[in-house]
């Protein structure tokens, strides 16, 4: 004590070292990854395969075939991202499917702009409308559930889940099964592997997701698929969108404003399967290439509401193509579709369940394929294709859908969202 005071006294400073921490900045990151537990799949999923299926029903079948493969597991997962621009997305395993994305309006509020469930049972109950789940292995329909796989010719038998068409992969499609999922970084990859005759579907395919959430609040989905043998893939991922929030009402949502990049769309029957024909939007109700608000077109749709898949405008060599804006003037909400995929699926909710909750869907796909298929791939977007089945000579005109063994089938989607802050003209 006596020698601090002299060197005090004779002008000598004491040095005071600061603990390391007080010099610490904590840097929040621009886009944080969460995980937790969402809920069990039910103990009828984990059932083990029998060796003799010629007793039992197409349905036992196909849950069995389902639940059998290896990317059936017990704990369904939820990823949820949070950016710093105050936007949150989750998904969860089973279905791959995107159960919300909250992202704020022009006054800073965030709320969740697409349809979804607050539980796992309700995702599990049959009326649910396949609210942001990944559709495989083929969306939209394929007329009598029999699809050619060209070239060899050979036509397979599919299970019939609509009437006598086979709808979005069948009984138990990817929406249906609980996929395998890692974190690699700021990315969530789900893969899941469908058995061979799978819901009648010829190869073993192997496929896998990839989920991303940039800071600047785009959403980004890769999905990829590999066979065994030749087979048809079109995969989409099913979004309800309404920007003005869940808790808007359904009022606002005719105020969406609407733009789509198509020059032809791809008229279907009373069935809702396409005819094979591309006509101009040109003049018609469909023409979507100037925005156009809700209000005012939904009266002159048949069913009063859309359900058709376009045939989008893509430049020569172009990967990544815009395909769709939706715009919600009020709240400022503002979404934007890019894909791969020749084709969209614009759907307002005309047949859901729940008259009170109309939501739109913009789906991004394929087109309809020659073979036997009918979807988009999405607003998707949500991207998928519409195609139809392979046995009508008219299908020429349409992609074909075919994979083979050693190739990728490689579809991109992304979400922009975004803010409209002044008024829109």
């Amino acid at each position: 004590m006596a020698e601090e005071a002299e060197e005090r006294a004779s002008g000598d400073t004491v040095s005071v070292t600061k603990p390391a921490s007080e010099d610490i900045v904590i840097k929040v990151p621009d886009v944080e990854l969460l995980v937790d537990g969402f809920g069990f799949m039910p103990e009828d999923a984990k059932l083990p395969r029998k060796s003799k299926q010629s007793s039992k029903s197409l349905t036992e079948q196909s849950v069995h075939d389902s639940c059998a493969s290896s990317t059936n597991i017990d704990i369904v997962r939820r990823y949820t991202w949070v950016t710093k621009n105050r936007m949150t997305v989750q998904i969860i395993t089973y279905g791959a499917t995107i159960t919300t994305i909250k992202v704020p309006d022009k006054k800073g509020v965030p709320d969740d702009v697409v349809a979804g469930f607050d539980t796992l049972e309700e995702y599990f109950q049959p009326s649910n409308p396949y609210f942001g789940a990944t559709i495989g292995r083929y969306a939209n329909y394929i007329r009598e559930g029999t699809a050619v796989v060209k070239p060899s010719g050979r036509v397979y038998m599919l299970s019939q889940n609509r009437g006598h068409n086979h709808y979005n992969g069948g009984r138990v499609g990817f929406d249906k099964v609980n996929w395998r999922s890692y974190v690699n970084g700021n990315k969530v990859v789900m893969s899941h592997i469908s058995e061979r005759f799978n819901e009648g579907y010829p190869g073993t395919v192997m496929a896998q997701i990839t989920f991303e959430v940039s800071c600047d609040n785009t959403i980004k989905i890769e999905m990829k698929c590999t066979t065994s043998e030749p087979t048809i893939v079109n995969l989409s991922s099913a979004l309800y969108f309404n920007l003005a929030g869940h808790h808007a009402g359904p009022e606002q949502m005719y105020e969406h404003i609407i733009t789509i990049n198509a020059d032809k769309f791809t008229p279907t029957n009373d069935e809702g399967l396409v005819t094979g024909e591309k006509n101009v939007v040109g003049g018609t109700v469909f023409d979507f290439r100037v925005p156009r608000v809700l209000r005012a077109m939904l009266p002159k749709v048949p069913m009063g509401g859309f359900d058709v898949n376009y045939c989008i405008t893509q430049g020569t060599e172009q990967d990544l193509t815009f395909q769709a804006r939706a715009l919600h003037p009020v709240t400022g909400r503002v979404v934007e579709v890019y894909s791969n995929q020749p084709g969209m699926q614009f759907y307002t909710g005309n047949l859901l369940p729940d008259p009170d909750k109309i939501v739109e869907e913009l789906e991004g796909e394929e087109e309809a394929q020659e073979e036997d298929v009918k979807e988009e791939s999405d607003s998707e977007s949500e991207s998928s294709a519409n195609g139809e089945e392979a046995v009508e000579e008219s299908k020429k005109n349409f992609p074909i859908s075919v994979l083979n063994p050693g190739e990728v089938y490689v579809h991109k989607i992304q979400y922009k969202f975004g803010l409209l802050l002044g008024k829109y003209v």
